[in-house]
């Protein structure tokens, strides 16, 4: 097993804003969030997801490797900010995630190789 880590920044969600459309204020402004009873602007969940396949990508898998499918599930919010640490187990044909933030676990899922 594997443990790495990445950052969502203000900048990743803000960029995210703009390249997906999703200008939801739950992200965006922290008083929209805060309505919305969460404890700061909360990043986009495909970012997040995102993030990781960039992390599985530069950080696990080899040039010679196919995603051909992933699967992800969140149990509770990323906020922007966070850094998310990632465990990460390794079989032949998928990679098993689980990212932790502040303690608690925030994401979890599966990716499947050709």
């Amino acid at each position: 097993m594997s443990v790495l880590t990445f950052q969502i920044t203000e900048k990743d969600v803000e960029q995210y804003a703009v390249i997906s459309g999703d200008n939801n204020p739950i992200h965006l402004d922290i008083d929209a969030a805060k309505q919305h009873g969460f404890t700061d602007k909360v990043a986009h969940g495909m970012l997040t997801i995102s993030k990781v396949l960039g992390v599985l990508s530069n950080e696990v898998l080899s040039p010679c490797d196919v995603i051909t499918d992933y699967n992800f599930s969140f149990s509770a919010p990323v906020f922007t900010g966070n850094q998310i640490t990632l465990h990460i187990n390794q079989t032949e044909n998928s990679i098993n995630v689980s990212g932790v933030c502040e303690d608690k676990k925030v994401i979890k899922g599966s990716v499947f190789l050709l």
